[in-house]
């Protein structure tokens, strides 16, 4: 799995933070990994999903490799 945040469409509502505060940090208002996403769990994965999908803006672009 490999992630592409589209940081210039974050409107830092907090979701992805909500749903997965161990992968996401919003700082200043910018998001950001906390992680490299290649290390994730099966778990982690999942939570990353899930915060891609319910994203507003679409900000969080998943890429299963």
């Amino acid at each position: 799995m490999n992630i592409k945040l589209h940081i210039d469409k974050c409107i830092s509502c907090g979701l992805c933070t909500a749903i997965a505060p161990e992968l996401f940090s919003l700082d200043s208002g910018v998001i950001s990994l906390k992680k490299d996403p290649k290390t994730f769990t099966e778990a982690e994965k999942k939570l990353a999903r899930e915060a891609a999908q319910g994203c507003p803006n679409g900000v969080i672009e998943i890429i299963e490799e």
